[in-house]
């Protein structure tokens, strides 16, 4: 699970001198130091632009957010940046079945607010859209909920998919098939939490 995640602004055109930057959280207006817990904070300098990037330990964000960016040079002058920063949870479900029998998981996105991109692989990374015998829906956001589902038609063994979702950067979470032979079968929920970036 992605347990970090970072927000960039960029000065282009610095007019030079003394450019100090600053980030601030919006929910309580606490300035962020690079010695804060869960924060760090890098600077790179390349022709006239400076790009500030500010990595967030997901620890440390439990709710939607803003980061705003401020460079400021020694006359006073300001330059303003903000990212916000929104949370959703991932709930994959697992699914149990008897052998020969079809077998559906799933990967549930709630509190988002935009359609999400979603493929699902197996063990070897081989994506579904390539074995026979399955296949998946990808899922629509619905009032802030995307549910994406993954069909085997005849399960055989025990295997782990893994489902992942682009929000922004690539987040996977695996979701597991377990094949029995009995006529049982349950459906096991982990919930995750994860965060993604609007700019």
């Amino acid at each position: 699970m992605n347990s970090t995640m970072t927000v960039s602004c960029k000065l282009t055109n610095s007019p030079g001198g003394n450019i100090v930057e600053t980030w601030t959280r919006g929910s309580d207006s606490k300035e962020i130091t690079d010695s804060d817990k869960g924060f760090s904070i890098a600077t790179t300098t390349e022709d006239s632009a400076i790009t500030s990037t500010l990595t967030i330990d997901a620890t440390v964000n439990n709710q939607d957010d803003e980061y705003n960016c401020t460079f400021t040079d020694g006359d006073g002058a300001k330059w303003v940046g903000t990212a916000v920063v929104y949370l959703f949870i991932v709930t994959p479900h697992d699914a149990t079945v008897k052998k020969g029998a079809s077998a559906t998981l799933s990967c549930v996105m709630t509190d988002i607010i935009k359609n999400l991109t979603v493929t699902w692989e197996d063990e070897a990374g081989t994506n579904v859209t390539d074995l026979p015998g399955h296949s998946f829906i990808e899922g629509t956001n619905i009032d802030h909920v995307q549910r994406s589902t993954m069909t085997i038609e005849k399960a055989e063994k025990n295997a782990t998919y893994t489902c992942t979702l682009y929000p922004d950067k690539a987040y996977s979470t695996d979701v597991h098939l377990y094949v029995t032979n009995s006529g049982s079968s349950l459906s096991i929920l982990v919930i995750f939490v994860v965060l993604f970036l609007v700019l």
